[in-house]
């Protein structure tokens, strides 16, 4: 089969697929993986066919603001996100998505739970798709505020959005909602740490003195914004810190003790978890996930977004501590 597996330009919603394109490569099918040209340096190592279209999630994000108003990474929810995911991004990318695909014939689409271009290929294909959670299961109004909006971007173009397969999903059961229901039938998978392709695993170091790893995602400086995150490292006292700086992070940004405290571009999670006693994070899926599987303690400090969701898991389940967020006012560009 030739297999599409479609997502927006994010780090968070583009690696946690990567094991599952992995699997079906190695089982001998042609993988492609569609997304805009800001998330290609993250699956360009995977040596996938890539069809690049679309705008830059920073580019969505302008248009979603200028719409509704409203920023939508500090929410979780509600008709900013249904705009970002169902309007903006698809009416940004639809034409250059389906141009593409056309050309490269997919029989299976793959999609992110929040990416609503991959159902639209699927639809003007005539084949399946599946979709991937990779994020506790949100809201019920949430998804039905989505579904609401990009219901018109079918039928402007003449297409029926048939149902998914399954829902691939690769939350554990015990950090979702019980009472929330997914969109087709569950497929349980082991979310898996991103790692090289190819890599093996790694030795712990001995360490003199514990380790914490601070990391607060690739989005943007809206969660890593060094002056908030040097009070929190000087808070962290007693212990070296690793400290992932964003892609706008820079070393010189940040008032730190340098003795104790080393910073990293981006890395996969499976390198960064090696040898760490505690994991301080903003509550992104892919580093809560990996985290807990790597059966290291977490400290939450939910920015927006779904991170509430899992800080709010991490908590019950007592395998952390976590904050409850702060609700800034909204941002325009």
């Amino acid at each position: 089969m030739r297999v599409l597996f479609s997502s927006a330009p994010l780090h968070g919603h583009l690696l946690p697929m990567m094991p599952l394109a992995r699997a079906f490569a190695a089982r001998g099918h042609v993988v492609g993986v569609l997304t805009a040209a800001s998330g290609v340096p993250a699956v360009e190592p995977e040596g996938f066919d890539l069809l690049v279209a679309g705008p830059s999630t920073e580019e969505v994000i302008t248009e979603s603001v200028r719409v509704t108003g409203t920023d939508p990474r500090l929410r979780d929810g509600g008709n900013s996100d249904a705009y970002l995911f169902g309007g903006a991004r698809v009416d940004l990318a639809a034409e250059a998505s389906l141009a593409a695909t056309a050309e490269w014939k997919p029989d299976l689409v793959v999609h992110e739970i929040v990416d609503c271009v991959g159902p639209l290929v699927a639809a003007a294909q005539g084949v399946p798709c599946v979709v991937f959670g990779m994020i506790s299961l949100p809201p019920t109004g949430s998804t039905e505020a989505v579904a609401e909006v990009v219901a018109s971007r079918f039928t402007d173009r003449g297409l029926r959005r048939e149902p998914a397969l399954r829902y691939v999903d690769s939350c554990p059961p015990s950090l979702n909602y019980a009472d929330r229901l997914p969109p087709a039938e569950r497929l349980l998978i082991r979310p898996v740490a991103h790692s090289r392709p190819g890599s093996a695993a790694a030795t712990p170091a001995r360490a003199d003195r514990p380790t914490a790893l601070v990391t607060f995602g690739t989005v943007s400086q809206c969660f890593t914004n060094p002056a908030e995150l040097s009070t929190l490292i000087r808070a962290l006292d007693g212990v070296d810190v690793v400290v992932t700086l964003g892609p706008e992070g820079r070393e010189a940004d940040f008032d730190v003790d340098r003795d104790r405290v080393r910073f990293t571009p981006f890395a996969p999670l499976d390198e960064l978890l090696v040898g760490v006693d505690v994991v301080v994070t903003h509550g992104g899926a892919g580093t809560t996930f990996a985290a807990l599987g790597h059966g290291i303690p977490l400290v939450v400090l939910p920015k927006g977004a779904d991170h509430p969701r899992q800080a709010d898991r991490v908590s019950a389940l007592g395998a952390g501590l976590a904050t409850r967020p702060r609700r800034p006012r909204s941002r325009r560009p």
